[in-house]
C-alpha cells in the first residue's frame, strides 16, 4: 500500500509533455537512442539529437529519462535485460539438474551465449540496431560508460564466473575471469556484425556471417573455441572438464 509521501509525489509528478502518449513516445525515444548512439557513441550523442530523430521534445526526453546517462542505460537494459534474464533462468535450471554436481564448461558457454542468438532468430531488426550500439559503446568507453557496463553486467559476470570455477578447479579465479572477459569480447565481435567469412579468389567483398553461416554453425563454432581457451593450461593442474 503506498504511502501518504509516495501519493503526494505521484500527484506533484507533472503530466508527459505528449499527454496520453507517453508509452509510445518513450519507445520512439528508444528507438531513436539506439540509432543515435551507434552512429555517434555516448560523447557525441545529445538528447536534442535523439529527440529530432523520434519526433519527440526535450521536456518529454527529460520527463522520461532525466538525463543522457539515463537515457543509454534504459536504451541497453531495454536489451541487455531480457538477455540476462534467460541467461540466469538457464543456468538456474541446468545446475538444479545437475543436483550439485559441477556443470560442464561447453554447457556453461553455451548458456551464457545462445540466448543472443535466440533473439537474433526472433527479431533481426532489433539485433542489428542493438549490435551497432554494443560495438561502438565497447569501442569507445567513456567513464561513465564504463561504470554502466559494470552495473549492466556485473551480476551476470559474477554468476558465471562462479559455475566456470565449479567446473575448472585447476584454474584460478583470476584465470577464468580474464577468460570470460576474452568471451565478452568474442561475443561483442559476432553480434556487431564484424565477423566476415572469407572470399574466395573468384568472389567479391566478403559477407557478414548471417549471409553465409547458420547461427547454429557460427554458436557452435563459438563455444568450442571459448571452451579451449578456457581449458587451456588446466589440464596440468585439476579437472579436466
Amino acid at each position: 500500500m503506498p504511502s501518504s509521501a509516495d501519493s503526494q509525489l505521484a500527484h506533484s509528478r507533472p503530466a508527459p509533455p505528449e499527454g496520453g502518449r507517453g508509452a509510445e513516445t518513450r519507445e520512439r525515444l528508444l528507438d531513436a537512442a539506439e540509432q543515435i548512439f551507434a552512429e555517434r557513441g555516448f560523447e557525441g550523442a545529445s538528447m536534442r539529437a535523439v529527440t529530432q530523430a523520434a519526433g519527440a521534445s526535450v521536456s518529454a526526453a527529460n520527463y522520461h529519462f532525466g538525463s543522457k546517462e539515463a537515457l543509454l542505460r534504459e536504451t541497453l537494459m531495454r536489451r541487455v535485460g531480457p538477455l540476462n534474464e534467460r541467461r540466469i533462468a538457464r543456468l538456474d535450471a541446468l545446475e538444479a539438474d545437475a543436483n550439485g554436481r559441477p556443470l560442464e564448461v561447453e554447457t556453461i558457454v553455451e548458456a551464457f551465449l545462445r540466448p543472443i542468438f535466440e533473439e537474433h532468430a526472433a527479431s533481426v531488426d532489433a539485433t542489428a540496431r542493438f549490435r551497432q550500439v554494443a560495438a561502438r559503446i565497447y569501442s569507445d568507453p567513456p567513464g561513465v560508460v564504463s561504470a554502466m557496463k559494470r552495473e549492466l553486467f556485473g551480476p551476470i559476470v559474477t554468476r558465471f564466473v562462479a559455475s566456470l570455477a565449479a567446473a575448472l578447479p585447476g584454474k584460478s579465479r583470476a584465470e577464468i575471469e580474464l577468460g570470460f572477459q576474452l568471451t565478452v569480447g568474442v561475443m561483442v565481435h559476432v553480434i556487431s556484425g564484424h565477423l566476415v567469412t572469407v572470399p574466395g579468389p573468384e568472389e567479391g567483398e566478403c559477407e557478414c556471417w548471417t549471409a553465409r553461416l547458420s547461427d547454429e554453425s557460427v554458436l557452435q563454432q563459438m563455444v568450442a573455441y571459448v571452451v579451449a581457451g578456457l581449458r587451456a593450461g588446466s589440464g596440468a593442474h585439476g579437472s579436466t572438464r
